[in-house]
């Protein structure tokens, strides 16, 4: 398999496509661990058709399937790290599931 990184646009997209589709069949088959490891090559490719310039560190993003804010620190790759929103443990995320927070 070819790494992320080395992908087209369309290469991202077309496995989404069929990363999206073996979720659905995990989830109707009851293996929520396989399921999960489909979301995390989800949410990864995902990242890679993310601009990086979009995220800013200081910033505040909502978070798919969060209710909580995540405030960007600093950028790695295609990884923000920060801090879930009320805690102090630096976490990192996969810039694709990042979304820009309202303005508070």
């Amino acid at each position: 398999m070819i790494p992320y990184s080395k992908m087209s646009r369309e290469e991202l997209e077309e496995e989404i496509r069929q990363l999206v589709e073996e979720e659905s069949r995990a989830r109707r088959s009851a293996m929520p661990g396989e399921e999960a490891v489909i979301r995390q090559k989800i949410n990864f490719a995902k990242s890679y058709l993310t601009n990086p310039n979009t995220i800013q560190p200081g910033k505040r993003f909502a978070v798919e399937g969060e209710s909580r804010l995540f405030e960007v620190e600093y950028l790695r790759g295609v990884m923000a790290w920060g801090r879930w929103q009320d805690e102090q443990v630096l976490s990192a995320l996969p810039i694709g599931i990042l979304i820009p927070a309202p303005p508070s």
